[in-house]
């Protein structure tokens, strides 16, 4: 399992046609108090897998660390890898995980580390706080 791309986005879906449409993708977000309050972003995750993964369940967890590696969220649940498209192929998933009110308690640099079961496949930096 290999996680292609991780972002930070304003907005993002998935079409009916399994086309992945980002808006808005960003890694700084502008706060003069604290603790900051960011009211809605999407982490979209772009990932594939091998032949031999497909049919297997995963864990996937995403923890939100500030700079000193604390955890101050979580988010977490399972799936289960499908086919590929085409035999012999590398099966391709996408994720967009809406994420709202999620509060940062201090200015600084925060990680979405994302794992796939159990371990730090990932990590989409963050800062918070005044730019410039």
């Amino acid at each position: 399992m290999d996680i292609v791309f991780a972002v930070l986005a304003d907005a993002a879906n998935v079409s009916q046609e399994g086309k992945l449409n980002i808006l808005g993708t960003f890694g700084h977000i502008n706060a003069s108090t604290f603790p900051a309050r960011h009211p809605e972003m999407q982490l979209v995750v772009r990932m594939e897998a091998s032949p031999a993964e497909a049919g297997t369940q995963k864990k996937l967890e995403v923890k939100v660390l500030d700079e000193d590696g604390q955890q101050i969220g979580s988010y977490q649940g399972d799936f289960i890898v499908p086919p590929a498209a085409k035999a012999g192929e590398r099966a391709q998933m996408q994720m967009v995980m809406r994420l709202v009110d999620t509060v940062f308690p201090e200015q600084g640099r925060y990680q979405f580390a994302i794992l796939i079961d159990d371990r730090t496949e990932y990590e989409v930096p963050l800062n918070v706080g005044r730019q410039g």
